[in-house]
């Protein structure tokens, strides 16, 4: 019996002795501490991370003064520093219109600017706009958040530009804004009468369209005295000559001398100032509705009396002097309708239309 047992423990010690031999030869592994991590040279390197596009932002332009170019201009206002040197890019035309009116689209890098722009790269030129979150259509200098509630918010709305119903008898509708202006405190661009854009240089008479050889007593076109000029019993603008509908088309004219009689009699005006700038606000007896008209003067070689006369020409020639016309005149105290200004002096032009 002793003899079994003690062969028993030589077995049992035996078997000890190998698996502590066996433990000893395993090799240790990666997560052993104080250890390397074996490197296979076989494994492949690992792809690099995939760089992600910065956040952009897309905003839309309605081109409501039908430019030929447009173009966007953006920065950050903390820096000042523009994404692209001036002039920045053009947008892109857009498929679809809005209400008869291109719209641009703009895309930008987000973190990189907050302000913008909107230019034709030749002098006309939206004001400094912050991008507003979730508004990107620019309409008329307001951001909304989609066309849709652009078409909300201009009930009275034609062909791209806004007008007031005054209650007028005739039916008669006035533009909120002069031509070639974005809000009613705009100046806008001076013409000679009978002519569709402004002048490059100055209003003189030996700049007009309609006078030959500059020559002030001999007008080429409209004209009732043959002592004058070409006659030709021609005392309405005709529609290639009128500024208002040749820049702004549709049913927009320049009003006739019998339109602005009547908004005189219609209504009440007051000298006024809206954001610094002076003019006077033309109030409707009728409905309470109102418009503002800025006082910018006139252009002449002489003078321009601008923050201090209203100028506004009608589409009427002064048929008992065919080198005049009428016009709109306020010194801000009196308004009333004259026709004793040279047509070839530079007046502003606010347009008409009429729903009747």
């Amino acid at each position: 019996m002793k003899k079994l047992i003690s062969y028993m423990a030589m077995a049992l010690a035996c078997l000890s002795m190998t698996m502590v031999s066996c433990k000893t030869e395993e090799p240790e592994g990666p997560d052993k501490p104080g250890t390397e991590t074996p490197t296979n040279p076989q494994e492949p390197d690992k792809p690099a991370e995939p760089v992600l596009p910065k956040d952009s932002t897309t905003v839309y332009f309605v081109n409501v003064d039908n430019w030929e170019d447009v173009f966007a201009y953006v920065w950050l206002f903390a820096t000042d520093e523009g994404v692209f040197p001036w002039p920045g890019e053009p947008a892109t035309k857009c498929a679809e219109k809005f209400n008869n009116l291109d719209v641009y689209s703009y895309k930008y890098q987000t973190d990189k600017a907050d302000m913008i722009l909107f230019h034709n790269k030749i002098g006309l030129q939206s004001p400094n706009v912050q991008v507003e979150p979730n508004k990107p259509y620019f309409y008329n200098n307001v951001w909304y958040t989609s066309l849709d509630e652009i078409l909300e918010n201009i009930v009275n709305m034609h062909n791209g530009h806004e007008y007031v119903d005054l209650g007028l008898s005739s039916g008669t509708m006035w533009a909120t804004c002069n031509l070639g202006a974005s809000t009613p405190k705009d100046y806008g661009d001076y013409y000679a009468w009978g002519e569709t854009e402004p002048n490059s240089s100055d209003y003189g008479i030996n700049n007009y369209k309609w006078s030959l050889n500059g020559d002030h007593n001999n007008m080429t076109k409209y004209c009732t005295d043959e002592n004058l000029g070409k006659l030709d019993n021609k005392i309405q603008l005709e529609l290639e000559d009128d500024a208002a509908y040749v820049n702004w088309g549709g049913d927009w004219r320049m009003p006739t001398k019998e339109q602005i009689q009547e908004l005189l009699d219609e209504c009440t005006y007051e000298k006024t100032t809206q954001k610094g700038v002076c003019g006077i606000l033309i109030t409707s007896k009728t409905n309470g509705n109102n418009i503002f008209m800025p006082a910018g003067g006139y252009r002449s070689l002489f003078s321009n009396y601008i923050n201090q006369h209203c100028v506004y020409w009608s589409s009427s020639l002064n048929t008992n002097d065919s080198r005049r016309a009428y016009l709109l005149f306020s010194n801000l105290e009196e308004t009333s309708l004259i026709h004793n200004y040279n047509r070839y002096y530079g007046s502003l032009i606010r347009p008409v239309m009429s729903k009747k």
